[in-house]
This record gives C-alpha cells, structure tokens and sequence, in this order.
C-alpha cells in the first residue's frame, strides 16, 4: 500500500470516527452544552425583592409571567405591553448542573414554563425584581419542597 492511499484510508477512518461520535451526542436540547444558536440558557438565582430563587436567562435578568396569559395558551402582552415587557423568544435550556422542576417549552416560538409565556423586562437591572400587579417573577421551589413549581398569576393584569 503506497503513502498516499494509507493517507486516504487514515483520513476516512478519522471521518469515520468523528461521525459516529457526533451520532452518540444527545439530540434533544436541555443543557449549554449542545445549545443551538437561539438559545435562551436559565438558571435559578436569589435576586432582591423575592423570597425564593427565580428563574433567571443567561444575562442574569429575571423571568416574569403576566396575568393575563393562560396556561398552555399563547402570550396576550402585545403592543405596548410588550415593548415593555417583550416576550421572550428561543429555545429553552439549562445552564451546565442547573436542575430546574417543571418542564419548558415553546408557543408561537415564546418560552413557556410549565405553560406559561414568559417575557423580561426592558428596565431590567441584572439580579432584582421588578414584578408589579400584573406580572409576577417565575420563583423556583427548592427540591425538598412539596409547592408544585408551576407559576400561577393571581391577579388580572392592566394591560
């Protein structure tokens, strides 16, 4: 066998092998690891003005949910609403070792938390609350805890 077939049998063998490595690597999104572009990464943080940890997106700014949403449902903050409050569009996932309970997903390309819409807010300063009557921060219950994780707005949004 000549130098430049062995080369050409190395090179697809290393092709080989970089392939199926590539094929063991978990599909399904939920860690930083394998993020796409779009990705929206969370973590759960203590931040002022809230009693227990809340969710919180990659630059450190708290997640709300608004009033007047529904589970399951698509988000109603539009128009004005949500130049203050946007939406908050991508595609969920975890940050390394982060353990979250619940379940995200996706309505309309809006992040949902166990069903609910999520947004940010456009004042927001990194690490505190800025919940008011009709949105609310989504706070995570510690594991040991027997509160269902889900957020639930109580009030009727003015929006």
């Amino acid at each position: 066998m000549s130098f430049r077939s062995r080369t050409v049998v190395l090179c697809v063998g290393a092709a080989a092998v970089v392939a199926a490595l590539s094929a063991s690597v978990p599909a399904a999104f939920g860690t930083t690891a394998s993020a796409p572009k779009n990705a929206v990464t969370f973590k759960t943080e203590h931040v002022a003005g809230a009693k227990d940890q809340v969710l919180v997106e990659g630059r450190g700014l708290v997640v709300y949910t608004f009033t007047g949403d529904k589970r399951g449902k698509a988000g109603t903050c539009a128009g004005q609403c949500a130049v203050i409050w946007p939406p908050l569009h991508g595609i969920p996932v975890l940050a390394h070792g982060v353990k979250v309970p619940g379940k995200f997903g996706r309505i309309n390309g809006q992040v949902t938390y166990n069903g609910w819409p999520l947004y940010l807010f456009i004042g927001e300063k990194p690490a505190k609350n800025h919940a008011d009557s009709g949105f609310k921060v989504v706070s995570i219950q510690s594991s040991h805890s027997t509160a269902k994780p889900a957020p639930a707005p109580t009030s009727t949004g003015s929006w």
